[in-house]
């Protein structure tokens, strides 16, 4: 008869599907417990065991007790095994915005992502941890998502003990005869993962021994309001966004949980992880108007119905660099890309002035291609770029345009003009115009 640790990871939700499956391997009780299980279940599972151990490159000799240990372990069981070694201390240092146990976390994640490209990984959080995570969101303050805890699977990222508890782990490796090693800094109070464990969930425990169940249990429901949330999201970002211009339409029309999440969702594919006082900015912005910067390199920009979430470019004098699809460099012309604060916008010169701040993402020249389009100040409909050069640039000229570009598409055509979004208005802060001469030296 089994034993309830391998019945619990036998019909979790996490439990690995036939293939490859890499075990996360430091030696203590919980991995040790984790590669021994599916060791046990190898057979019934139909999987393909490996297991991957990340020195961090801190508590010196001790970390290399621990990846001897793991050598012995899994030469006891048969199982092949990758050690990696990482330098963590030397990433914290170089990021200040990084601890050492986050540095750690990282380097270990890309690791095991590294050298194991193919089936899941497993690793092997329990209840206990799934506390934790809950209660450090909760003190420091969190939105849903963060008290949803640890999923059971992320991606490739699976956890069969997340159910499980400490007590569960421990005797398990008792009945089997298995030993572990205990890595000394989950004894130190430095780090706040740590002093919960110490001190916290134990209080919490003499209030009520079923705690972590109960934390658990409550994880689960709101993981599910959350996700009904974030899919009702997705289709409103999907109603809202237009991929030619970057801006969200009309999303004022919904509650406010909502337009943060879709707010959220684009700040994310712009690779910034926002805060909950950056999305209310942004939600400010959305409902009166005007421009804001939201963090470094981020601002928010709202033009009647529509939202832009930008990035932000230094606001100096620049050359734009000019680069051609197959990185060559443009010949016999140069455009100097020069950015000013706006006075009289609405005076410019709409064939080669334009609103700095509504440029989306970094500007790059490169050659038309079949089927880009633009909008025209004053048109009101957008037109193939194509034969808007042909309507304007006599042939001789056209095979050598100069053509800008932004993550949303073209924004300025030489001979043809702006793009109406990036024309300068009422609001406009910085104007960058641009100025075509021949080069001499070409």
């Amino acid at each position: 008869m089994r034993h309830p640790l391998t019945q619990l990871v036998l019909h979790g939700p996490a439990c690995p599907e036939a293939g490859i499956c890499t075990a996360a391997l430091s030696g203590g009780a919980d991995s040790t417990a984790l590669l021994c299980v599916l060791h046990e279940l190898r057979d019934a599972l139909q999987i393909d065991l490996r297991a991957v151990h990340v020195h961090h490159g801190i508590r010196g000799d001790e970390a290399d007790r621990d990846a001897a240990f793991c050598a012995q372990l899994c030469e006891k069981y048969s199982v092949p095994l990758q050690t990696v070694y990482v330098n963590a201390p030397a990433l914290a240092a170089s990021d200040t915005h990084l601890s050492l146990e986050t540095a750690a976390r990282n380097l270990r994640y890309a690791a095991l992502e590294q050298t194991a490209p193919e089936g899941v990984i497993a690793t092997a959080h329990h209840a206990g941890d799934n506390a934790e995570t809950i209660l450090f969101h909760l003190i420091r303050g969190s939105g849903l998502s963060g008290l949803c805890g640890i999923p059971p699977r992320n991606g490739r990222i699976i956890r069969p003990l997340l159910s499980a508890q400490r007590t569960d782990i421990l005797a398990y490796l008792a009945e089997i005869g298995q030993d572990f090693i205990e890595d000394s800094s989950n004894f130190t109070a430095e780090a706040a993962r740590n002093r919960i464990r110490q001190t916290v969930i134990p209080a919490l425990m003499q209030e009520n021994p079923e705690v972590l169940r109960h934390i658990s249990r409550t994880a689960e429901l709101l993981s599910a309001d959350s996700a009904l949330l974030m899919q009702q999201a997705d289709d409103i970002f999907r109603r809202c966004y237009d991929p030619q211009t970057g801006a969200l339409h009309h999303l004022r029309d919904y509650p406010q949980p909502l337009r943060m999440r879709v707010i959220m969702r684009v700040l994310r594919q712009m690779q910034r992880d926002p805060s909950y006082d950056l999305l209310q900015r942004a939600d400010s912005v959305l409902l009166q108007g005007g421009k804001q910067q939201l963090g470094s390199g981020i601002y928010a920009h709202a033009d009647g119905d529509a939202l832009y979430l930008l990035r932000e470019i230094s606001h100096t004098p620049a050359e734009i660099p000019m680069q051609l699809g197959e990185n060559r460099p443009v010949t016999g012309k140069i455009c100097r890309a020069e950015t000013l604060l706006s006075r009289n916008s609405h005076k410019c010169d709409t064939h080669s002035t334009l609103d700095f701040d509504k440029i989306i993402g970094k500007p790059y020249f490169r050659k038309p291609h079949r089927g880009d389009r633009i909008e025209l100040p004053g048109r009101g409909f957008r037109t193939e770029l194509r034969k808007c050069i042909q309507a304007a640039v006599p042939p001789p000229q056209r095979s050598r345009l100069l053509v800008l570009y932004d993550d949303a598409g073209c924004i300025w055509c030489e001979g043809v003009g702006i793009a109406a979004r990036v024309k300068p208005d009422a609001q406009t802060h910085t104007l960058l115009t641009l100025t075509v001469t021949a080069d001499h030296q070409g």
